[in-house]
């Protein structure tokens, strides 16, 4: 059984960067049109070239979602998007309609096919068609259990499962509700995300039931305790869902799951995973807390969040009072018992009639008014604009010195270049030849364009032949050692030097 790879979201380059230095082997993306995530930046032409070279540099894998339904009159243009990705190099198209999987199987004959979760295969079947249909993967729907996941990952061909993230209240995006009442369609990357707001709920005779609330909204999975059932599985690859979230919100659970995926790979043990690790992933994003899903059979109300739809972060405490503040007379200020450490840039929302809250600008406790406060500290903290009430729940949404540690990870990204060791070689008769090799072990190998000669007065260097290999300027690559071998007393001309180090770095960029 081989280790799943990790694949990770990337709605920009920003996204992209993020996961793939945190421990992704693959992405998943999509261009300015046909995927699923019309709202997200998403990757311009140019973009796919420079994202693809990038991860590839790294050893990371790239797929581009064309997943949308795609209509007659479309399918020309859907291809013409494909081709520009094929060109770029992209190891694979996520597609959710059959008319485009077999234009794209006819243009694109080298570059593999999975089918998209909207693709909606629950069973053996639907993987046993999908393998017929010349699929090299199929990404199975949320809605399965582990035992089905398993079976199913028996039959030869690869299988992929979502891991982390936002459900559907749909089955696995097959959504019509979003059409009807947001005349915006789910199936063509545009979904209005109908399952996110407020409802009553009524009986039969319109009598309302309850004050109503958010009651198909669904809270995200979170498979990263149940690793080593999903490692044993069989699946191919774990996905993780975001491209419309943050890129710290990649960074970070790529990291996680990178860390406890290793883990447990190596150990073939249950993971253990710690508390700190746990409230990161709850702080960066999460709607009340994480549901295994459907993994073990059907979860009823416990995959709803209810009270909200959107990011609520880790529980700060209660509402104890609430005074106006004395610098914004339409502001207020709030006491609560923290119950963990909160900082001045934080963000907080409160849980009440609405969502009041804010980014905090004021925190006072018994030494007056400070920059952070521990748990436990009787404080008060503002300013907040909005209707609260004593004995609303506040939360803690944004960490500003974690989403500062996380974006240390990867913001100096294209600065960090990629150590290769190169070899010289030149002797009399023959042209000079040039290999690198990086730490993944591809190799690369050019040779000049003339035949070296000796030299009539000083012969070359080898220092000066190492100073002229070693400008390895705007490439990804940093030459870190280098040998140089050469027969005595021989003319070798710098520019032809500068010629193989430069061919030699592209052929290597190539492979």
């Amino acid at each position: 059984m081989r280790k799943p790879e990790l694949l990770a979201p990337a709605g920009s380059m920003e996204h992209f960067k993020a996961a793939v230095e945190n421990g992704a082997d693959a992405i998943y993306f999509g261009g300015k049109g046909f995927n699923a995530r019309q709202y997200a930046e998403n990757f311009s032409p140019e973009e796919i070239v420079k994202a693809v070279r990038y991860a590839h540099n790294k050893g990371v894998k790239v797929y581009m979602t064309v997943n949308t339904l795609v209509k007659q009159g479309e399918l020309e243009e859907a291809v013409i998007l494909a081709q520009e990705a094929a060109s770029a190099g992209v190891d694979a198209f996520i597609v959710q309609d059959m008319g485009v999987a077999s234009a794209l199987r006819k243009e694109f004959p080298n570059v593999p096919l999975h089918l998209s979760t909207q693709g909606t295969v629950y069973d053996i079947e639907g993987v046993r068609f999908a393998q017929r249909a010349g699929f090299k993967r199929v990404v199975l729907a949320r809605e399965m259990s582990l035992d089905e996941i398993k079976n199913c990952s028996q039959e030869g061909i690869e299988t992929e499962i979502f891991v982390h993230g936002a459900l559907c209240m749909c089955l696995s995006g097959q959504c019509a509700m979003s059409s009807l009442i947001g005349d915006r369609s789910g199936n063509r990357g545009s979904c209005a995300q109908p399952c996110r707001k407020r409802y009553i709920l009524e009986d039969g005779e319109e009598n309302r039931l309850g004050d109503g609330g958010y009651l198909l909204s669904p809270k995200d999975i979170s498979y990263l305790s149940e690793l080593d059932q999903i490692l044993g599985s069989g699946v191919s690859s774990l996905k993780i869902e975001g491209r419309l979230k943050t890129p710290e919100y990649a960074a970070l659970t790529v990291s996680m799951f990178r860390k406890y995926i290793d883990e447990v790979w190596a150990t073939k043990e249950k993971p253990v995973i710690n508390k700190e690790d746990s409230e990161k992933l709850e702080q960066v994003f999460s709607r009340g807390g994480f549901t295994k899903g459907y993994l073990y059979g059907k979860q009823n109300g416990g995959l709803l969040s209810g009270e909200s739809p959107k990011h609520r972060g880790l529980f700060l405490g209660i509402v104890k009072n609430i005074k106006p503040s004395s610098v914004n007379k339409d502001k207020k200020v709030v006491e609560i018992d923290i119950k963990r450490s909160i900082t001045v840039g934080d963000g907080i929302e409160i849980i009440g009639k609405g969502f009041p809250g804010g980014v905090v600008t004021f925190i006072s406790g018994k030494k007056g008014n400070v920059r952070s406060a521990e748990a436990g500290e009787k404080i008060w903290l503002g300013d907040i604009q909005g209707n609260m009430r004593k004995g609303d729940m506040v939360y803690k949404v944004s960490d500003k010195e974690l989403l500062r540690a996380i974006r240390n990870t990867y913001e100096r990204a294209d600065t960090e270049k990629i150590a290769v060791k190169g070899r010289f070689y030149a002797a009399k008769g023959r042209p000079a030849v040039f290999t690198v090799t990086d730490d993944m072990g591809r190799t690369a190998k050019a040779e000049g364009d003339i035949m070296i000669e000796e030299a009539n007065n000083a012969p070359t260097g080898r220092e000066s032949i190492l100073k002229q290999l070693s400008k390895t300027g705007n490439t990804p690559y940093e030459l870190t050692e280098c040998h140089v071998e050469m027969e005595e007393g021989l003319m070798i001309p710098l520019s032809e030097v500068k010629k193989v180090r430069r061919k030699a770095l592209e052929m290597l960029q190539d492979e």
